[in-house]
């Protein structure tokens, strides 16, 4: 096995605090910083293309190895590199993972935050509060820019960017559920389960209580015939109302399921009508006319009568 050096992307420091070229010791929780959001959205595009998956592959973040050997000049250039391994004959290639998704995401993330666009769609939310610690040792008139070898242009980073993405974080509210819906995964060592309350609609994360790991366990196992009931407290989106999370299971309960529900207690549709109809007075119905099955489109649209 022989270890080649692959490029992710390059951030430069520049303003007044880097005119030598140097780069202060004060300075590299930014470098730790910003692969804290490399690695969290790299592990968000995993899921994104693994929904049924609820771990990680093994020595997945471990794999995530992310060095830099030199201080280029250009202000203070700091190109961020990861070790592909390749067999001692096998010819380098363009090896390309998450990681280096996620170095595009965050790019395009950043770049439509400083151009006031909505963040792209596979742009993780859960990673936005991490960029709060991001260009926090900077001065006032520093900024960073980012270029990875696929973009053209860098792409600027600075506090107006900062307070731009921190203000598109996602707002939530709490409220109690009762919800019914079917139990699609579960991991009991992290006592997370996921429930999906319609057919073909993304499922629900949550998190259950060790005593409540038999039902949860028997509503999966019998997911065709049988539905989770679960009242707690829930994670809503402020933009639509929608369930982010359920993070309190308080009560579970097992219900069946069939694939069609009818109801034989209610009512038919045609006494509905009827009951409508019975409200309204009869001096308005004298004044329908008798021939309207037959003249409604001169009733309607003024059209000449049809002859007898």
């Amino acid at each position: 096995m022989r270890i080649e050096k692959q490029e992710l992307t390059t951030l430069t420091f520049i303003g007044p605090s880097f005119e030598d070229h140097g780069l202060e010791l004060d300075m590299l929780p930014e470098l730790v910083q910003y692969k804290k959001i490399l690695r969290e959205t790299a592990e968000h595009l995993w899921r994104l293309k693994h929904p049924d998956r609820t771990r990680l592959p093994r020595g997945f973040k471990e794999g995530l190895r992310i060095k830099f050997y030199s201080i280029g000049e250009g202000s203070t250039a700091v190109p961020l590199m990861r070790e592909i391994e390749y067999e001692d004959d096998q010819l380098p290639f363009d090896y390309r993972d998450e990681l280096n998704e996620a170095v595009v995401v965050i790019e395009e993330g950043i770049s439509a935050a400083g151009e006031d666009r909505m963040l792209p769609d596979n742009f993780p939310k859960n990673v936005i509060p991490l960029f709060g610690d991001l260009g926090k040792n900077l001065g006032p008139e520093d900024h960073i820019e980012i270029k990875s070898p696929r973009r053209e242009k860098p792409t600027p980073f600075n506090t107006s960017v900062r307070e731009k993405l921190l203000d598109q974080e996602e707002k939530t509210y709490e409220d109690l559920v009762d919800l019914t819906g079917e139990v699609r995964a579960a991991d009991l060592d992290g006592l997370n389960f996921t429930i999906r309350l319609e057919a073909g609609v993304k499922g629900i994360p949550g998190k259950f209580e060790p005593e409540q790991e038999m039902q949860i366990i028997e509503a999966l196992k019998d997911h065709t015939t049988c539905r989770l009931n679960i009242i707690g407290v829930a994670e809503f989106l402020n933009r639509d109302g929608s369930i982010k999370r359920i993070f309190q299971v308080d009560k579970t309960n097992l219900r069946p399921f069939t694939e069609k529900d009818f109801d034989d207690t209610a009512q038919p549709i045609w006494e509905l009508v009827s009951e409508i109809g019975a409200q309204v007075p009869e001096k308005e119905w004298e004044k329908i006319p008798s021939d309207l099955s037959k003249e409604v489109d001169h009733y309607l649209y003024g059209t000449p009568r049809t002859e007898n």
